[in-house]
């Protein structure tokens, strides 16, 4: 067996196919906790099978299995390296014609014609190469596999948060259904009045009149989402993190106090079920958005391969130059689809009875960019869609705010109507608008990026406990203090400015 397969090693091109294991496995123990084990492996799958169909038509044209194999290596690692080498070019000849696709594509598809010109002619047999390639290969796979193990092990050593210290029981406590609506990116309404010169207030009236409680001057703790929900929900700051939205260290912080938020598990401990309409997975209960193809979790892996990066900086120009609107439609849409998805799932939910009383978590990206219909309902033109620089359209922003609030207020309505009891809702955004940009977005204050939307509805009215100017770290905490007797002391208010 051993002979088999070292033999398989010397003279077999398996490099093909170590190749998106390694690159998978690679950005998977990179950002080892953001991205779901099912989802690299359907990316090793799906990256597998193109390998697989690249070696069937270069065989067609070789007639030699291991030049096929090798030809199709070149174009995949051309598709998952791109990125490094792309990001080189620009650090290092910035401005230069040698960093602009202009030079880079035609220079790819004059070099990639001689590869495979020469591989067609030459006598080589690429033995060598062949066992090069496949050493290599495996003993990358080896090396992440132990990185892989090693931070498996560490998590495994994480202390587990004892809950009985932060809570304590309620056993006479009324156990309402609640509804958590965030609304993405909605800006509060002094951000509203001095950027956008936009009076908001016809909508908070709305809200009030339904015996809303609008929390004045309220904010957000962090100016990106991922960390402003794992904030709210663990009712707590984020420790140790560098300060950096995109880092990995900083994420990963993230996403595990998402999973195991200590509101989440006070409301599983006291009998909720957990509807998780989110755009976050929780444990045992993923997000019901809709993957695309290649499954939108996977961003961290695939955003330096040559196709994502080709799509992100010349997508509109291959829309309103080479006319290939219904090829890429769905990438720029996928955040309306979600939101009906889980608008109607919302929808539903508050009609259906339960015998557990619900805490439902909705998260709509809206009126987060992109701008998908204005304030009458009509829909953005694709051009807009699809432009990158659309987001910092004021007006068209305020637009599809004015939209959202249409939206809100029938989901509200819906839910109160059909409710057995009356439900406990939470009208809420995550951080400001913050889509300012050059001049602007050094001069503006950053005060405006943590202006958000807070209005609460509770079946008895009793609202003491909020105050103006809170924030969302104490969201739940004075929730819980409110509707199930504990004792939460509240945290500062303070908001914490991440790196763009």
């Amino acid at each position: 067996m051993k002979n088999k397969l070292l033999h398989i090693i010397r003279t077999k091109p398996v490099f093909l196919y170590l190749l998106p294991v390694f690159f998978v496995l690679h950005g998977f123990a990179e950002n080892y906790d953001l991205i779901p084990v099912k989802n690299a492996v359907i990316l090793v799958l799906v990256y597998s099978g193109v390998a697989f169909i690249l070696s069937l038509l270069f065989w067609l044209l070789y007639r030699n299995f291991l030049k096929a194999n090798l030809m199709a290596f070149l174009l995949l690692s051309y598709q998952f390296f791109y990125g490094s080498v792309h990001n080189f070019l620009k650090d290092n000849f910035a401005g230069s014609f040698i960093a602009k696709y202009s030079f880079i594509l035609p220079f790819t598809i004059v070099v990639l014609t001689i590869i495979v010109i020469y591989i067609k002619k030459t006598k080589a047999a690429f033995t060598a190469t062949t066992k090069y390639l496949n050493w290599l290969f495996l003993l990358l796979i080896f090396i992440d596999t132990g990185t892989l193990l090693l931070k498996l092990n560490k998590k495994t050593k994480e202390p587990v948060v004892n809950l009985s210290k932060y809570f304590s029981d309620c056993d006479t406590c009324s156990k309402p259904d609640i509804y958590l609506i965030l609304a993405d990116e909605y800006a509060g309404q002094t951000e509203l009045q001095d950027i956008f010169g936009f009076d908001n207030s016809p909508f908070l009236d709305e809200l009030k009149k339904r015996n809303y409680h609008v929390v004045a001057n309220s904010r957000g703790n962090y100016n990106f989402t991922h960390y402003a929900m794992a904030s709210m929900f663990d009712m707590d700051y984020l420790p140790g993190i560098s300060g950096n939205h995109s880092s990995r260290h900083d994420l990963s912080i993230s996403f595990n106090t998402l999973k195991k938020s200590k509101a989440l598990q006070y409301f599983l401990n006291q009998g909720y079920e957990f509807y998780n309409y989110s755009v976050f997975d929780f444990k045992h209960h993923p997000s019901p958005a809709t993957p695309s193809f290649i499954p939108r979790k996977t961003i961290p892996i695939t955003s330096q391969t040559f196709l994502y990066r080709l799509r992100k900086d010349l997508g509109y120009h291959l829309i309103t130059t080479l006319k290939l609107k219904s090829a890429i439609s769905k990438l720029y849409y996928t955040d309306l689809y979600n939101n009906e998805k889980i608008y109607e799932l919302t929808m539903a939910i508050g009609a259906k009875k339960t015998t557990n009383p619900k805490f439902v978590y909705t998260h709509l990206v809206m009126p987060h960019y992109r701008y998908y219909f204005d304030s009458k309902g009509q829909p953005a033109p694709f051009e807009k869609i699809t432009d990158d620089n659309y987001c910092t359209d004021k007006s068209a922003y305020t637009e599809y705010l004015q939209y959202t609030n249409g939206k809100l207020l029938a989901l509200i309505d819906n839910i109160a109507k059909s409710a057995e009891k009356p439900p406990v809702i939470i009208l809420m955004s995550d951080h400001g608008y913050h889509q300012f940009t050059g001049k602007e977005a050094d001069t503006i204050d950053k005060k405006y990026y943590f202006m958000t939307l807070n209005a609460v509805y509770f079946p008895g009215g009793n609202y003491s406990a909020f105050y103006d100017s809170m924030s969302n770290v104490n969201q739940f905490r004075v929730i819980l203090n409110s509707l199930f007797r504990q004792q939460l002391p509240l945290l500062k208010d303070s908001t914490i400015l991440l790196a763009q």
